[in-house]
């Protein structure tokens, strides 16, 4: 699953508790959430800085410094000017809702607020959030095998994994030559799975839907690498193109 970092900024513990236990009670099949809470506007800049945070909500009434200053030192950030921000707010006139926005806000809900509310528009924001990262991380693996291609770099196993780590949160990985059968290289695959992925592979036979199964060409010899990720049918997808690109490389 992928993680995701929320900061809860709000002076009220009972609000911070009520906005945390609707994500950790309501199912998410791609997400899995991290906390990361705050009681005034000082210390949730200084979490913000810390840590690598996907989506913050605040409070506009904060101690310190008020939820609006807060996202406007968040919005002048070249580094964390990013980061969506919905601000909470017992003062929801229109003078409110136009200064959120125009400071950089995604959303202005106010207070008292449905938790189930906070929940929809955060997931709808980190789905948004990220099909952008999809593109990015696209283009960030497609230059990096260019450039290994240029540099006539042959790619390993074990750079794959150490690759694919950035990516996936949660995966097996396993590279077997085609012609000797002779395994390579394994990442969390048990033993019975190996056996069975083996006697696959030699009979010709196609392995289980539940994995993914590339054929490489590195000058002129041709590697299976086989896959299992879990909950994560996007990124599965993004894998499958970025190898058939790699494998395209090495028959240059």
């Amino acid at each position: 699953m992928i993680v995701k970092n929320i900061l809860i900024a709000d002076e009220n513990e009972y609000v911070r508790k009520a906005i945390r236990e609707r994500f950790e009670n309501s199912f998410d099949p791609i997400h899995h959430y991290m906390f990361f809470e705050a009681v005034d506007g000082e210390e949730a800049l200084n979490k913000i800085g810390e840590n690598n945070i996907h989506i913050a909500i605040i409070d506009t009434n904060l101690s310190k410094i008020n939820g609006f200053e807060v996202l406007r030192t968040i919005k002048r950030s070249p580094v964390k000017a990013h980061i969506p921000v919905i601000l909470l707010s017992s003062n929801i006139h229109r003078a409110t809702r136009l200064k959120a926005y125009e400071l950089g806000a995604v959303g202005i809900i106010p207070k008292p607020f449905s938790t189930l509310e906070v929940f929809n528009i955060v997931k709808s924001l980190l789905y948004t959030q990220d099909e952008y990262l999809h593109i990015h991380e696209i283009m960030h693996i497609i230059s990096f095998l260019e450039q290994m291609s240029n540099k006539h770099i042959i790619v390993v196993p074990k750079i794959v994994d150490e690759f694919l780590s950035e990516y996936f949160t949660s995966y097996k990985f396993l590279a077997v030559n085609a012609s000797t059968g002779e395994l390579l290289y394994n990442r969390d695959f048990d033993e019975d799975e190996i056996k069975e992925i083996l006697s696959y592979l030699k009979n010709g036979q196609k392995i289980n839907s539940n994995a993914l199964t590339i054929k490489i060409n590195v000058k002129n010899e041709i590697f299976h690498f086989i896959f299992k990720i879990f909950s994560d049918n996007k990124r599965f997808v993004l894998l499958k193109k970025v190898l058939d690109f790699w494998s395209e490389l090495n028959d240059r």
